[in-house]
């Protein structure tokens, strides 16, 4: 004879409740602490998952597989033949032969491109091409030389930064020599310094440093960089692909929806009525203004000490001669007067042009 067994007694529907209950609760507080995490405590991370080999898709149409394509480094890169990549979905296969000492590609594209930002203009004219359509280097030993002790330098960019901010070409005068123009009046020969005019986002700290306004706080909640009472640096502004801010995209900020290997310099009405009427200038101008009045006591040291500030160098006599005629004048008042000058100096093409 089988043994009896006592049936499960099923749960009540005051059991139920609670228990539902208490998963609810346990939800709320598990959302609650998700929310009160800040974007530093999380990762963003890539996880293989059965890797495989995936065909063509014909016209780009994932519906339309062609034929089965391996994982491998470009072809077009690769003299002997591709390497084959089996290890996982081979990201990291593919890192290392960017890098790899047998392809020097990566070293000389991230070279050419500090190098423009930091002279003024690319060793070879086309950034992001480096292939048949794209210009030759202008310099090809020297863009060599620096790639390869780069890679020699673990990739380093402070190294790379330090390399070129002490070399002579560097720290060369941006002055004209009528000689050396006639030889080579596009400077290909790197004689001289070019002038470089500031991208938005050092004009706009350079404006609000000026002004004694800078937030240097690191990290933070990005911002509109047109707002008169925003003063951190513009690294952290808002960038949004719909409709990008005005301010950014008056002084030549390029369109993140493309791509962009350089910027385009305009020079256009609208940027001078923005720094003349702008709330934003205005702003900054009483700030300069204020720090002047605090600096001295008399409008001559004022002129000199703000020039200083500002440009990095002496008041020439004509400038001081027309600051304190304008300073001295009639109609306005003495603050007034000092915010007007102000706002000029602020707007002068030698606060945009680095020389």
């Amino acid at each position: 004879m089988l043994p009896e067994f006592a049936e499960a007694e099923e749960p009540s529907d005051d059991e139920n409740a609670a228990g539902e209950q208490k998963e609810g609760d346990k939800k709320k507080e598990k959302k609650k602490e998700d929310k009160n995490k800040a974007p530093s405590d999380s990762a963003h991370l890539v996880r293989d998952k059965n890797p495989r080999d995936i065909p063509v898709q014909i016209r780009g149409d994932a519906a339309k597989p062609g034929e089965l394509v391996e994982r491998a480094f470009l072809t077009v890169l690769s003299p002997e033949g591709p390497q084959r990549f089996d290890d996982g979905s081979g990201r990291l296969q593919l890192a290392e032969a960017i890098v790899s000492r047998e392809n020097p590609l990566a070293a000389r594209v991230i070279v050419n491109r500090v190098w423009a930002m930091l002279m003024g203009r690319p060793l070879v004219g086309t950034p992001s091409n480096f292939g048949a359509l794209g210009e030759r280097p202008r310099h090809p030993e020297l863009l060599d030389d620096l790639a390869v002790r780069f890679m020699d330098s673990g990739w380093s960019l402070k190294w790379l930064c330090r390399e070129v901010l002490t070399s002579a070409t560097w720290q060369q005068s941006s002055d004209m020599v009528a000689a050396k123009m006639a030889v080579d009046p596009a400077n290909a020969l790197l004689w001289r310094m070019e002038r470089r005019r500031l991208d938005v986002e050092a004009w706009r700290d350079s404006l609000l440093a000026a002004s004694g306004r800078l937030d240097r706080t690191v990290g933070g909640p990005s911002f509109d960089p047109q707002n008169a009472e925003s003063t951190r640096r513009t690294v952290y502004a808002k960038v949004s692909r719909l409709e990008l801010n005005k301010m950014l995209a008056l002084f030549d900020f390029p369109d993140p929806n493309v791509h962009a290997p350089t910027r385009s310099k305009t020079t256009t009405p609208l940027q001078k009525m923005f720094v003349l009427n702008s709330p934003f200038m205005a702003t900054q101008a009483r700030a300069l203004a204020k720090r002047c009045q605090e600096h001295a006591v008399d409008d001559a040291e004022r002129i000199r000490w703000v020039h200083q500030e500002l440009y990095g160098r002496p008041v020439t006599e004509e400038e001081e001669q027309v600051a304190m005629a304008f300073l001295g004048g009639d109609g306005v008042g003495a603050v007034g007067r000092w915010e007007q000058y102000a706002q000029v100096l602020l707007a002068s093409n030698e606060m945009m042009v680095v020389d």
